[in-house]
């Protein structure tokens, strides 16, 4: 199990990583750095994150701040979602405006 501080530690660092990504949407290539980011930050901490909720390490307000962090997440999928459909009717009128002349 994580120590209090290193819990601290990590929730800080995905909070980071969650404010960078939110803060680079409109430029695709900082943001898929971001995205490279997040997913090689993950992939290092998630057992840790996870074993240490199943084990009872989490305080309550490690707790919010993890549920703050998934609901930046959430966020931030929707927001990135929201990108690729904006893009996918774009190209698909472009497309019909070709078709079109």
């Amino acid at each position: 199990m994580l120590s209090s501080a290193s819990i601290d530690s990590l929730l800080q660092d995905l909070d980071s990583i969650l404010t960078n990504a939110h803060a680079c949407l409109a430029d695709p290539s900082a943001l898929a750095a971001q995205m490279a980011n997040l997913e090689d930050y993950l992939s290092k901490n998630f057992e840790s994150i996870q074993a240490s909720i199943a084990e009872n390490g989490f305080g309550d307000a490690q707790r919010l701040r993890l549920a703050s962090c998934v609901d930046r997440l959430v966020d931030l999928q929707t927001k990135t979602q929201a990108r690729i459909a904006w893009f996918d009717a774009l190209g698909a009128e472009l497309a019909d405006m070709v078709e079109r002349s």
